[in-house]
């Protein structure tokens, strides 16, 4: 009669051929928990029985006859002659319900092997792959669907390394890389191949299965994987790059974001080309600032792309009596220190008496800085004021003591002469400062504007 070739897992005994009858597929594990939580086997019921392997036999189950059951122990007798006539003793977790499995038909079984591609040849070898087999032999109801040719992982890996190495030691010749993966891949033996054993129309659907959608699937998975290896160096390798870099971060009014950006991003594309420096922007609605980072090869360029973009606003508050003086008749005064420092703007609010100055910081701290120089002088012309209106009142009195008696005439040059024509700080200011609401000058060629509700 037919036979069949039966191998056993890790080659523990070497093949045999059984007969064809002798083999049958193995229950469904569900139907067979299914059938065991309620069974219970009783005298001279017939069950399989689990026997353990031997040196000679591996193990497996055969059919038997309960004879009798004893304090949980099942005395078991065989209906074949292959283990002999002697009964044996099991416990109830030896035995399960007979099979409803028919031997195999083998004139209804076909063999087909599947080739796998070189991509998926670490994946055959894998765990994953059991999993995707199990899941097509289950699906199909194959009687075998396994992978044949699988090489030992260390030993793949060792000749691959071997082959590296001699690729290293002959790199004069053009063609040494290719003959070492050749050579690696003759030392490995045949590529992994799938064996599918069943009936034809379940081989046929069991290659489509596993063709059409585990190896398309998985072949995407690896390719996923190798990019992303790909990414993950790239990244390692900017975030080494940039860990390097050196980093300003600082904050601007978002009122100021339009200068600092300028025109369609005029202004802060020619500081990213003048001096090769990255800056981000970012706003953050809550604060009500933004956020700029500027990011360059050395602190140096970091700072001075810095300099050309943190544009700020400071208020300075004024005295009553300083108001005239640093403005100066018709905002002269304070619109030359805007023109010389390149503030954008610089305005007087009359309602909160300050000074408002924006622009780069460094402009509005030298237009500060112009602007106390400026402002220590009022002291001096305060006293030169007094000391005029002293003079003045000692002629005022010698003219009245005088009577009649005419005064010689003052000589050109004379100091008096000099001090009364000595400009004071009242009339320098005379109408600066006057009105209600907010003045503003311009400076750097940005024109002067006026702000607020005059009256």
């Amino acid at each position: 009669g037919e036979s069949v070739t039966v191998g056993f897992e890790d080659e523990v005994w070497p093949n045999r051929d059984v007969p064809a009858y002798s083999v049958r597929r193995c229950p469904e594990d569900g139907g067979a928990a299914k059938d065991e939580q309620a069974f219970d086997p009783q005298p001279e019921e017939v069950v399989e029985v689990l026997l353990q392997a031997t040196e000679t036999s591996p193990s497996g189950w055969s059919l038997g006859r309960v004879r009798t059951v004893k304090n949980g122990f099942y005395f078991i007798g065989f209906l074949s002659t292959q283990r002999g006539s002697q009964d044996v003793i099991v416990e109830r977790s030896a035995l399960r319900p007979c099979s409803g499995e028919l031997p195999l038909e083998l004139s209804g079984l076909v063999r087909r092997v599947i080739p796998v591609g070189e991509e998926l040849h670490s994946w055959i070898r894998s765990q994953d792959s059991t999993g995707c087999l199990s899941h097509v032999k289950k699906c199909t109801g194959l009687l075998v669907a396994h992978c044949m040719n699988l090489d030992d992982p260390d030993v793949a890996d060792a000749v691959a390394e071997s082959a590296e190495g001699t690729t290293a030691t002959s790199l004069k010749k053009p063609a040494s890389k290719a003959k070492a993966k050749a050579k690696a891949k003759a030392a490995l033996g045949p590529a992994p191949e799938v064996l599918l054993i069943g009936e034809a129309g379940s081989v046929d659907v069991a290659e489509r299965l596993l063709v059409q959608l585990h190896f398309k699937h998985q072949m995407e998975i690896q390719r996923f994987h190798e990019m992303r290896e790909k990414f993950l160096e790239r990244l390692a390798e900017m975030q080494e790059w940039y860990s390097a870099l050196h980093k300003e971060v600082f904050t601007v009014d978002q009122h100021l974001v339009g200068k600092l950006i300028g025109r369609k991003g005029e202004h802060i594309n020619q500081v990213r080309e003048r001096h090769g420096v990255e800056i981000q922007v970012h706003d953050d609605a809550a604060e009500g600032a933004t956020t700029i980072t500027v990011t360059g090869d050395s602190p140096d360029v970091v700072r001075k792309a810095r300099e050309e973009l943190e544009f700020v606003t400071e208020r300075m508050p004024l005295e009553p009596e300083q108001v005239g003086w640093i403005l100066g008749k018709g905002y002269q005064n304070i619109s030359e220190i805007a023109r010389k420092t390149e503030l954008s703007y610089a305005r007087f609010d009359d309602k909160g008496s300050c000074l408002e100055l924006c622009g780069l910081k460094s402009q509005v701290e030298d237009a500060r800085m112009l602007i106390r120089a400026h402002t220590e002088y009022l002291s001096v012309y305060k006293n030169m004021d007094e000391e005029q209106s002293a003079i003045q009142q000692s002629f005022e009195q010698l003219d009245s003591v005088a009577g009649g008696f005419r005064r010689p005439a003052r000589r050109k040059g004379d100091a008096s002469t000099k001090v009364a024509e000595a400009k004071s700080p009242d009339a320098a200011a005379s109408g600066a400062g006057q009105g209600k609401g907010q003045r503003q000058s311009g400076g750097g060629g940005r024109g002067s504007g006026r702000k607020g509700s005059g009256k």
